[in-house]
């Protein structure tokens, strides 16, 4: 093992990088017309349709500007589309298209393909305690505390 990785921050990175660009591959590999980064979008819009950008925003734990690019690029994709808001037409919903709900099955089968890889090697209680630390991790570290304000 390199002598880098024995810093538990760069082994995290350095493992999340691997990670991008494998699911980058598989992506395109499948013809799935999208990034790993639109993909927890679409995952998101997949577990609920129809909402406000700043109810995906909190979803997805990205702010409206870096969701707002996201979102245009599926949108040029034909994945998902802007409709006027029902109650306020000031602002607008997020919606799947049809081609994106033709392309759910697909997309979740390739998502768990990626996760399969991913944990070959362990067993269920090494991926329970993974997925413990990982959800530890992204909990404990809130760049809010950095700028002196908590959530």
């Amino acid at each position: 093992m390199l002598e880098i990785f024995d810093s538990t921050c760069v082994l995290l990175a350095k493992a999340e990088q691997k990670h991008f660009l494998y699911t980058k591959k598989v992506l395109e590999k499948a013809g799935l017309e999208v990034s790993p980064g639109q993909l927890v979008v679409l995952y998101s819009l997949y577990k609920r349709d129809n909402i406000s950008i700043s109810e995906l925003s909190k979803d997805v734990f990205l702010d409206n500007s870096t969701l707002t690019g996201l979102i245009d690029r599926l949108g040029r994709a034909d994945l998902v589309r802007r409709v006027e808001a029902p109650h306020d037409r000031r602002s607008y919903q997020i919606v799947l298209t049809k081609k994106a709900k033709r392309l759910r099955e697909d997309t979740l089968n390739t998502m768990r393909e990626i996760e399969k890889k991913m944990l070959e090697r362990f067993s269920e209680e090494e991926i329970s305690a993974f997925r413990g630390i990982l959800q530890h991790i992204f909990i404990t570290l809130d760049c809010h505390s950095l700028n002196g304000t908590e959530n």
